[in-house]
């Protein structure tokens, strides 16, 4: 079960919020403990080990949704409700979020961010963990998370480039894989090894966010690799929450 709390300065948003979760609550297992217009009422009230996930606006009065969170969420799960985008950066920066939600609330998107997230979020992959890939009818294997360090579609440092809507996989040292493996697109492949901490950079290519040795605005070295990658602005910010998420789990 987990057990949320609403904070927001806005009754109509909170009584909104609520209705839609409470149409996906039984599936997803989610209590409701309370709802709060007053941040301050919140920090004063509100017991951290009466619930598991704090879905909070960002802007309010009194205490703002980041540091009600770092008053009363230390330690668990955060949704921010925003209404503008513009928060991103500062969201994404300040803690170990899962994730934020501009408004109006969507219901799917809070769906996403509970399955990748919330719900999935204790799994750190280990030594030895893999994961089992389909590729069409006949093609199937299994990857390892700490043998994988990237998956692309493009020309590398070996000279080979993989064939139309297949990839090749490489581990270390540029050490190619896999050859040629689909039909498969790297969004899709960003969908199935999320939970494995692999991060999509750019159109083209997949990065396991724990061999990630540097990264300098766009551009991005891994450890044991000569390869370098250029990272999309649209992919540059869910690369940071990811890798984020990973280190501090350390």
């Amino acid at each position: 079960m987990i057990r949320y709390i609403l904070v927001d300065d806005d009754q109509k948003t909170l009584e909104r919020v609520k209705a839609k979760i409470d149409t996906i609550a039984i599936d997803f297992e989610l209590e409701h403990i309370s709802s709060y217009s007053s941040s301050k009422q919140a920090a004063e009230t509100v017991n951290p080990d009466a619930y598991d996930l704090l879905i909070v606006d960002f802007e309010m009065p009194v205490f703002n949704g980041l540091e009600l969170a770092e008053k009363i969420g230390s330690g668990k799960k955060v949704i921010f409700l925003t209404s503008t985008q513009n928060n991103e950066k500062r969201v994404i920066n300040a803690i170990d979020i899962a994730g934020y939600l501009t408004k109006p609330f969507d219901i799917h998107e809070f769906e996403n961010i509970l399955k990748k997230k919330v719900i999935g979020s204790g799994h750190l992959p280990k030594a030895g963990d893999y994961t089992f890939l389909n590729f069409g009818v006949h093609t199937h294997i299994n990857i390892a998370a700490d043998k994988v360090y990237y998956i692309t579609k493009l020309r590398t440092v070996d000279g080979k480039r993989a064939k139309k809507n297949c990839v090749n996989i490489y581990g270390k040292n540029d050490e190619l894989l896999f050859e040629n493996i689909g039909p498969t697109t790297i969004e899709q492949l960003s969908q199935d090894l999320e939970d494995q901490n692999f991060s999509k950079i750019n159109q083209s290519v997949l990065v396991n966010t724990r061999f990630i040795k540097e990264r300098d605005n766009l551009n991005l070295s891994l450890y044991d690799c000569k390869e370098f990658f250029s990272v999309s602005s649209t992919n540059k910010n869910a690369l940071l929450a990811n890798f984020k998420r990973f280190i501090k789990r350390f």
